[in-house]
């Protein structure tokens, strides 16, 4: 997990953008199979800051920017809904907000998350 290239990452988030995701009570996106997701993940609050999240679900396996952290969660989850193709499951949290100029501000709380498939 912690090898994962960027461009792969990109294509797997690009070909999750099709499913329907449902919405936890948390705020964050679920992208996977019900069944997979780990009674942490269920947990996860938007808000919380970057302590409580490592605390609940350990250090980040990969951080490919500043603000933006992946959690392996284990499990197979289909890269899109319906296909056969799997990745390991996770969760991906963004502590970034961005200005109208499109810049990203790193902030103290969660802004964003969703669950689902992350790597191969």
């Amino acid at each position: 997990m912690k090898n994962i290239h960027p461009m792969l990452f990109v294509l797997l988030v690009s070909g999750t953008a099709g499913c329907h995701p449902r919405m936890g009570a948390e705020g964050c996106a679920m992208h996977g199979p019900e069944r997979l997701l780990p009674e942490q993940v269920r947990q996860v609050r938007l808000g919380m800051s970057r302590d409580a999240l490592e605390q609940l679900l350990g250090p980040a396996d990969y951080s490919p920017a500043e603000g933006l952290l992946y959690f392996s969660t284990g499990g197979d989850c289909p890269l899109a809904e319906g296909s056969e193709r799997l990745a390991s499951c996770g969760l991906v949290a963004e502590f970034r907000d961005y200005r109208a100029d499109g810049e990203a501000v790193v902030g103290a709380s969660l802004r964003s998350c969703w669950w689902g498939a992350i790597g191969e």
